[in-house]
């Protein structure tokens, strides 16, 4: 509690420095063009907001908005008075007031949506190590490619250095595998959407870890594929079902399940 009242102290401290640096330099230009004055030009102002709202959040930038307010119209003529003779005066106060207000409460919704999507990413990202998948995302159309933050993990290497295209992504599979994986794929045609393939990878040091991918493919109205998504997991050379005492031994071949 002692940690957020301090923060909100300060946020509102800097609050008070761009609102008075806007005012400084709304002065300065209202001497250096006199007719500017009458034209209420409250630029300086209103990015003293965007920045509070942008740097201090919510309460900052509502602050912020109340103070420019408050000064805007000491200084509107007659200066040094809150009183407001002209009516475009007032209707350019309330606009500034309403803009400012809606400026807050957007970048306020701005925060909140990163805060979510940054909760649910981590979210996403501890059930992914928990289970021990990861995923990708390719489309072919504009070339681009996903990845969740345990891929390179499972491909052996880092995130720096891991592909960033899907061509480089499929290069990681084993040469042996790669026709295999590309018919079973992308060659199986519109009537294989969803697959399971257990194939083979290479990982950076050289050695070669067997992985099973379930992807899913989305195909567009010529009947090629536009889209691939995939869930890959590692697959132990050897797995021992529920109840008995023997290890199953996974075959070296790569092998597809096809599901409509």
């Amino acid at each position: 509690m002692r940690h957020q009242n301090q923060r909100v102290t300060v946020q509102l401290f800097w609050s008070v420095v761009l609102v008075g640096a806007a005012f400084g330099a709304t002065q300065l230009l209202y001497r250096m063009d006199e007719p500017m004055r009458q034209h209420g030009n409250f630029a300086f102002f209103m990015a003293a907001v965007i920045i509070a709202a942008w740097r201090g959040g919510l309460w900052a930038a509502l602050f912020t908005v109340t103070l420019s307010s408050l000064l805007i119209a000491w200084i509107i003529p007659p200066a040094h008075s809150f009183r407001i003779h002209s009516e475009e005066d007032v209707i350019r106060l309330a606009l500034f007031t309403g803009v400012g207000l809606l400026v807050s409460y957007l970048n306020y919704s701005r925060q909140r949506a990163e805060r979510s999507f940054q909760e649910s990413d981590g979210r996403l990202d501890f059930y992914l190590h928990a289970a021990g998948v990861a995923c990708w995302d390719a489309n072919m159309k504009n070339g681009t490619f996903w990845k969740s933050h345990n891929l390179p993990e499972i491909f052996g290497r880092s995130e720096s250095d891991f592909a960033t295209t899907y061509e480089g992504f499929f290069a990681y599979i084993h040469p042996e595998d790669r026709e295999f994986f590309h018919l079973a794929s992308v060659g199986g045609g519109p009537q294989h959407r969803d697959y399971e393939i257990s194939h083979r990878i290479l990982r950076a040091d050289g050695s070669t870890r067997r992985v099973s991918t379930r992807g899913r493919m989305y195909i567009g109205e010529e009947g090629r594929v536009e889209r691939m998504v995939g869930a890959v997991f590692s697959i132990e050379n050897q797995l021992t079902p529920p109840g008995s005492p023997h290890p199953v031994q996974i075959p070296d071949t790569a092998t597809v399940a096809y599901s409509a």
